[in-house]
């Protein structure tokens, strides 16, 4: 894997097709462009307990991903910054950023 931080990573069962009633299935790991397989097997059951076994090799839950950051991890600090100095208790975060305006604290406004 490389370095930097994949965009995002997901861990799923997959069929080996939709069409058929007793498809056989597979456990699937994608992490930043590239998948991970493990072998078909004829029950979904099988298939979990070795997608468990790929993750753990992996490390799959300590993998950290872009998408776990947020579009924008600071946004959420300034915005909880602005609503705690504007006195509010209303849970409302609408209006924070308007600047020169006022913005009423009353919620039927």
């Amino acid at each position: 894997m490389s370095a930097s931080k994949p965009t995002q990573k997901t861990s799923q069962i997959l069929p080996s097709c939709y069409h058929l009633k007793n498809p056989e299935y597979t456990g699937s790991i994608y992490v930043g462009g590239k998948v991970y397989q493990t072998p078909y097997f004829s029950t979904k059951e099988e298939a979990e307990l070795e997608l468990r076994c790929l993750e753990k090799t992996m490390s799959y839950e300590m993998i950290e991903t872009l998408e776990m950051e947020g579009m924008y991890p600071e946004r959420a600090t300034i915005m909880e910054e602005k609503y705690q100095a504007s006195g509010r208790t209303d849970g409302l975060y609408t209006g924070l950023n308007m600047r020169d305006v006022s913005v009423s604290n009353n919620a039927t406004d």
